[in-house]
């Protein structure tokens, strides 16, 4: 019995002493990774920009690493590789983009957040008539309408993509009375994927404008010009 009971405390006192985490952890070695991802792709490891397309990082025992990945025109991947002797690593990891259907649906332009001047030729009633005419033709619905005080605003136009939420929408008001001149606005705005229209707070100016909306603009200049 005494031989029992001596073999059972060895049993446990062993069990006890590898399962601490200093001695579990000395079981796990830092490992090295090779990322690799698209041509001219920048490399952001734990926050820090280390290199375009590849780069070799190592991992300490328990540790983690974040890597990020990206590239103007493609959608930010990002992946946590975690040493804790649990979580598989690779030697080598290739980090896929994929491409951006917001960015390819949409255009630089300076005319996206600007006061654009639309000068007429015609006289008020008239004016008012044609600029609701091709507004109609870009924007379903128009939220306000004042004739009187020459404002019009479009409700929001939104686009959902993989990667962002894009809602547009147009704000006419009078510039000056004599010539009779309009300020045009496209105003543009980016938000994370899934976001809502009315969620103001994750909005932020877009410095693109979504290809449907690139003639609105020029179209008011061009007729009222006339």
């Amino acid at each position: 019995m005494g031989i029992q009971i001596k073999a059972w405390l060895f049993c446990c006192i062993a069990a006890f002493f590898f399962l601490t985490p200093e001695v579990a952890a000395a079981k796990v070695k830092s490992k090295k990774i090779v990322i690799n991802t698209e041509n001219d792709a920048r490399i952001f490891v734990d926050g820090k920009l280390v290199n375009n397309t590849s780069t070799e990082i190592k991992i300490a025992a328990y540790a983690q690493v974040n890597v990020r990945v990206e590239k103007v025109g493609f959608i930010t991947q990002e992946r946590n590789y975690i040493n804790d002797g649990k979580h598989t690593l690779p030697s080598t990891d290739y980090i896929k983009l994929e491409k951006d259907d917001a960015y390819e649906n949409s255009m630089v332009t300076n005319l996206a957040n600007q006061d654009i001047d639309v000068r007429t030729n015609h006289d008020e009633e008239e004016s008012w008539k044609l600029i609701n005419r091709i507004i109609t033709g870009y924007f379903d619905v128009i939220a306000v309408t004042d004739k009187a005080t020459g404002y019009m605003c479009t409700a929001w136009v939104v686009k959902s993509f993989k990667a962002a939420t894009i809602r547009t929408r147009l704000i006419i008001k009078t510039g000056n009375t004599d010539p009779l001149t309009y300020k045009a606005k496209l105003v543009s705005e980016i938000a994370p994927p899934g976001v809502s229209a009315s969620s103001d707070e994750s909005f932020r100016n877009w410095d693109r404008l979504l290809r449907t909306f690139e003639n609105v603009v020029p179209e008011l200049q061009s007729r009222l010009g006339k």
